[in-house]
């Protein structure tokens, strides 16, 4: 009878190491973000690993999902620290990063609007470190400083409008910005538009009422409640 030779203890922790690794990669794939909150229509999380799975109230969602929203549809997120988001039809929002734990220096929010109309209002992260969250789009990144912000884009362009703080005495103020230059807006009605991936932010001008109206119609469906409105 041929005996096995046992499996070497060098061979042993080897395997160990890597199993420890790949469990500590999918742990931080996993990261809970957040929940949702309402969907109207259909919407869907994709993982970094292609999984795609249904979004109902209620469902979860992770860092490294993209959320996505199909033809008449519209979906709203609420992440741990209370940053809400809102997206019409059509969107798609990559989760970048989330961490929210203590030390607050360590905590971090950063997504990316892939296309779509949005809209989203600030919680305890940008609250307490702004230079701890990003909103990022194909041709600009958001800054944030305790905010309420509405906006649509696509792979080659963006409009990206500062609302009325749903706290009225909230200060409130973004910055936009590219390689090319950066704008800051600090008044509500007010926002700036990028052309296409060469160009800098707009300056800041008052926008069209209809414009906003066109991106807040794209989500009435979810939401119950009025939007503040910035003062004509």
């Amino acid at each position: 009878m041929k005996l096995i030779n046992p499996v070497h203890p060098n061979i042993i922790g080897l395997l160990l190491i890597l199993l420890s690794s790949f469990i500590s990669q999918s742990a931080i794939a996993a990261e809970l973000a957040g929940r949702v909150e309402s969907v109207s229509g259909t919407a869907w999380a994709r993982s970094a690993d292609g999984e795609r799975r249904p979004l109902k109230k209620g469902s979860l969602f992770y860092v490294n999902d993209t959320l996505s929203t199909e033809v008449d549809s519209s979906l709203q997120i609420r992440f741990e620290d209370k940053t809400k988001f809102y997206m019409g039809e059509n969107a798609d929002l990559l989760i970048q990063d989330f961490i929210f734990k203590k030390p607050r220096q360590e905590n971090n929010l950063s997504a990316r609007i892939l296309k779509g109309t949005f809209r989203f209002i600030s919680g305890l992260i940008a609250s307490t470190r702004p230079e701890s969250m990003a909103v990022e789009t194909s041709v600009a990144t958001i800054g944030i400083r305790g905010t309420h912000v509405i906006g649509e884009a696509d792979s080659t362009s963006a409009t990206i409008i500062l609302m009325e703080p749903e706290d009225k005495d909230q200060d409130t103020s973004i910055v936009v910005s590219n390689e090319y230059g950066s704008v800051v807006i600090d008044e509500p009605g007010y926002g700036t538009e990028v052309p296409d991936q060469y160009s800098p932010p707009s300056p800041p001008r008052r926008m069209r009422l209809q414009t906003i109206d066109n991106i807040m119609r794209s989500m009435q469906t979810i939401q119950r409640i009025n939007i503040p409105r910035p003062i004509r």
